[in-house]
Order: C-alpha cells, then sequence, then structure tokens
C-alpha cells in the first residue's frame, strides 16, 4: 500500500459511532446544497399530487431536431399526453409578453374540466364542453397540469420544461 494512502477499514467492523463518524465524513466532503435547488424541491413538494393518474408524454415536438415556427418566427412546442382514457394535447408558442409563453389545449374525450397548470406560477382554468382551454402569459420553467373531470379520477401530466 502506498505510503500516503490510508488503510482501509471494512464497514462491519465499526461500532455505531464510527459508522455515523465514516458516513459524516462521507457526506460532509461534498459542497453544500445551492439556495435555488432546496427552494426549488421544497416548492415542488407542495405540487405533488399523489392520487392522481400519470399522463405520460408521447410526443414532444420540443425534443426534434427543427423545431416548428409560427409566423414571427419564433419557435412553437406541440405536446401529446396519454393514459388509456385521456389524452391532452398542448401547443405553447410565446406570448405578446418578452418570455412568458401561451398555452393551448385540448382534451379527448371532449368534456368540460377544470385545470391547474402547475409550475412557477400555478393558475386554475376551464375546459370547456369541446374540451379546450387556454392561458396566456405563462413563465419559463417547469409545467405540468392537472386535469379534474366529473366522474373520472384526477389525472396529471408528466413535468416538461417550458422555455
Amino acid at each position: 500500500m502506498p505510503a500516503d494512502e490510508e488503510p482501509r477499514v471494512q464497514l462491519g467492523d465499526l461500532d455505531d459511532d464510527s459508522l455515523l463518524a465514516a458516513l459524516r465524513a462521507v457526506i460532509g466532503d461534498g459542497e453544500p446544497v445551492p439556495a435555488w435547488s432546496a427552494d426549488l424541491a421544497k416548492g415542488s413538494f407542495g405540487l405533488r399530487q399523489a392520487d392522481a393518474e400519470l399522463v405520460a408524454l408521447v410526443a414532444d415536438s420540443g425534443l426534434a431536431d427543427a423545431p416548428a415556427t409560427v409566423r414571427s418566427g419564433a419557435p412553437s412546442r406541440l405536446a401529446v399526453f396519454e393514459t388509456a382514457d385521456l389524452s391532452v394535447e398542448i401547443e405553447l408558442e410565446p406570448a405578446a409578453r418578452a418570455g412568458s409563453w401561451r398555452l393551448t389545449g385540448q382534451l379527448t374525450p371532449a368534456a368540460p374540466a377544470r385545470i391547474q397548470v402547475r409550475g412557477p406560477q400555478s393558475a386554475w382554468v376551464e375546459a370547456d364542453d369541446r374540451g379546450r382551454f387556454a392561458v396566456g402569459h405563462l413563465p419559463a420553467g417547469p409545467l405540468s397540469l392537472l386535469c379534474l373531470r366529473s366522474g373520472q379520477p384526477a389525472a396529471a401530466t408528466e413535468w416538461i420544461l417550458v422555455g
């Protein structure tokens, strides 16, 4: 063994106090968690919906090599989320206010619903009897939708990043 290397210790040979000291040494060597990361983790805790059915992302033009463009030349994004009994299609495009986005969506099967837009600024919107809904001025950041339909279980889309 080289002279500058410490001898290896078998963790099973340590008593409780020595084991805790070894764990503190390993954990304490890392850098502290950035404040923004801790704030994001704490903020996301309130956005969980444990009993909601997950509506999985099945298509996302934001992941394609060449995004589609609208008349302004800025990229728009289409995303489709699906479960066995629900499809949520959304389009995201730049809004009039710089740095914000407009979301238009469609539920299939079409039905009225309450939809919570979850992200940096959460808001509730209503889907009409054709399943259509829209939200203007969304900030860039993480986005998920929680759909509440009459007589159906709550459904939450996977999180995507807008912007």
